[in-house]
């Protein structure tokens, strides 16, 4: 039976870590719509800055607000831990800072250029934006990969539970249930991008099961044509051994003859299973690449 103690320790941590990957899971879906606008300068198609600008005052305004200094005070405990990632960990602490002042940089970039303060150069915003996101990006895999884990395995129920305590319920103005007014653009154009991921994972998961069964069909095939195959070649051993029996002479004309019709035999059975195998591995591979075509079709018209 789990003690009340224990299911204390585990309900703080757990109520902890949740809000924390709930919001990296936020952060990720805002790098890839970021992304998207960002490979618009690549293509030298006009980005949306006013979307970009939105997408850093969120940043600003949530995450370094909130979600960092939830984890620095994470950070400050496991730092005090001996055998943990001290290092790693006020690296982390000091990046929090240099990410906050980094956005704040490119959002007064960027209204500036909403303004029309300043001159688009697509070259100088997709290089900084780009170095932003993988910042970012690399920041979030450390703090999932190494500290999150140690943070689990050395904290102790007394600093989770003084964690927690300092839990507040804070309503995400883009990922929430209330959306704030001066995000509503912002949510929807993620909820769209959204839409689209679930669709085409609905679409690729569809395609992907009717290939497998195509391919259980091929390889059902050709299995019962190996079957047949094979009982016809029993009995074409059967038949050939009988005669050349019958009509030798003698045991070793007997044995000579059967060495030479059974060698026969089996380089003929041999080069027939070969094909069969080839033939039903054509066929199982040919649904997955129907597949593959499909999928690339799909997104080529969305």
């Amino acid at each position: 039976m789990i003690s009340t103690t224990k299911k204390n320790i585990d309900a703080n941590r757990q109520k902890v870590m949740q809000r924390l990957r709930s919001e990296h899971t936020y952060i990720a879906t805002l790098r890839e719509a970021m992304s998207v606008e960002i490979n618009k300068l690549k293509r030298r198609t006009e980005p949306d800055l006013v979307m970009l600008r939105d997408m850093l005052r969120y940043l600003m305004e949530y995450p370094d607000v909130h979600h960092h200094p939830l984890e620095d005070q994470l950070f400050a405990k496991l730092a005090t831990h001996k055998d943990g990632v001290r290092s790693e960990v006020l690296e982390l602490l000091a990046e929090h800072k240099d990410l906050a002042r980094e956005s704040l940089h490119l959002y007064h970039k960027l209204d500036a250029l909403v303004l029309g303060d300043e001159k688009l150069q697509k070259n100088l915003l997709r290089a900084s934006l780009t170095d932003f996101l993988e910042l970012y990006g690399e920041h979030v895999r450390r703090e999932e990969t190494i500290v999150f884990p140690a943070a689990e395995a050395l904290l102790s129920p007394e600093e989770w539970r003084d964690i927690a305590r300092k839990l507040h319920t804070i309503d995400d103005p883009v990922f929430g249930m209330n959306v704030s007014e001066q995000y509503a653009r912002l949510r929807r154009r993620i909820s769209e991008g959204v839409d689209t991921a679930v669709a085409n994972v609905v679409i690729s998961e569809l395609l992907g099961l009717y290939a497998l069964i195509d391919a259980f069909g091929a390889v059902s095939e050709g299995a019962e044509e190996l079957m047949v195959f094979n009982s016809q070649q029993l009995r074409d051993f059967k038949r050939e051994n009988r005669i050349l029996l019958s009509d030798s002479n003698s045991v070793a004309e007997a044995m000579s003859n059967a060495i030479k019709v059974n060698r026969r035999l089996i380089r003929k059975g041999w080069s027939q299973h070969f094909e069969i195998m080839k033939k039903t591995a054509r066929a199982a591979y040919l649904p997955f690449a129907e597949n593959a075509s499909a999928i690339v079709s799909f997104n080529f018209r969305g």
